[in-house]
C-alpha cells in the first residue's frame, strides 16, 4: 500500500498521478485538514506533524509515503533514519528537474517553504542557475476555498497577475509550484507564463515514489531520492 499526505487538497494532484500510472494499486492518502496550513507554523511544529502523520499511514499499512506538501518537504532530513526510509519527499526531483531545464529558476511556495531556501539547496547540488522564491501563502487559502483551474474567482485572479509579474521581473524561464496547492491552478499559470517551464512537485514527487517502488520490489538496493 502506498501512503500520500498534504495538509490539505493540494497533495490530490500527485494522487492522481499515482492512481493513473499505478490503476491496480491500493493507496491511501491523509489530508490534515485539521493542523492547516503548514506554511506558517515552525519548523518544529513542521517535524511533529510529519512524523505523526507518517506514523498514521504506516499503521494503516503504507509500505512507502509521498510527503506531498513541499513544507513538509523542506523537513524531510530532521527525520529519523526509519521515517526517512518509509517516505519521499517532493522538493528534490522537482529541483533536479528544474536544474535541467532552466538557468533562472523561480519558486512560488509557502511562507516557511520560500523561507528556508529548501529549493534553493537542493537546486545548487547540481546546477548554477540562479534562484527566486516567492512566498504566496495567499494563494494556498484561496485553492483551499476553492480557487481551481476554469474556476477563478476574482481574488484569486489578482494574486494571479501578481505572481506573473514577479515571475516576468525576474526575467525565469522555469516556475517551479513549490506548494502543491498551486498545481490546481497549473492551466492558468501555463496560460499566463506562455514562455515558460512550469514544474509540478507534485507530479514529479509521484514519478519519483513509482521509481523508488519498482527498485525496491527489484531489489537494486539504492535510494533514488538520495
Amino acid at each position: 500500500m502506498i501512503g500520500v499526505f498534504d495538509s490539505g487538497v493540494g497533495g490530490l494532484c500527485a494522487y492522481k498521478e499515482l492512481r493513473r500510472l499505478l490503476p491496480r494499486e491500493d493507496i491511501i492518502y491523509l489530508a490534515d485538514s485539521k493542523n492547516s496550513p503548514y506554511g506558517t507554523k515552525t519548523k518544529d511544529e513542521i517535524i511533529a506533524l510529519t512524523k505523526a502523520n507518517i506514523k498514521k499511514l504506516s499503521a494503516f499499512g503504507a509500505e512507502k509515503i509521498l510527503i506531498a506538501c513541499c513544507t513538509a518537504s523542506s523537513v524531510h532530513s530532521e527525520l529519523l533514519p526509519e521515517e526517512q526510509r518509509l517516505s519521499i519527499p517532493i522538493i528534490s526531483p522537482a529541483a533536479r528537474l528544474a536544474g535541467e531545464l532552466g538557468e533562472r529558476i523561480a519558486v512560488i511556495a509557502t511562507n516557511h517553504t520560500a523561507n528556508s531556501g529548501a529549493f534553493s539547496r537542493e537546486i545548487r547540488k547540481t546546477s548554477e542557475a540562479c534562484v527566486f522564491e516567492f512566498a504566496e501563502q495567499k494563494l494556498v487559502a484561496l485553492v483551499e476555498g476553492g480557487c481551481r483551474d476554469g474556476r477563478v474567482s476574482s481574488g484569486c485572479k489578482e494574486e494571479l497577475l501578481k505572481i506573473k509579474n514577479k515571475i516576468q521581473e525576474v526575467n525565469a524561464d522555469v516556475l517551479i509550484l513549490g506548494c502543491t496547492h498551486f498545481s490546481h491552478l497549473e492551466g492558468e499559470l501555463k496560460w499566463l507564463l506562455p514562455e515558460v517551464n512550469i514544474i509540478s512537485p507534485a507530479r514529479e514527487g509521484a514519478r519519483e515514489l513509482i521509481k523508488k517502488i519498482k527498485c525496491d520490489r527489484a531489489g537494486c538496493g539504492r535510494e533514488i531520492y538520495m
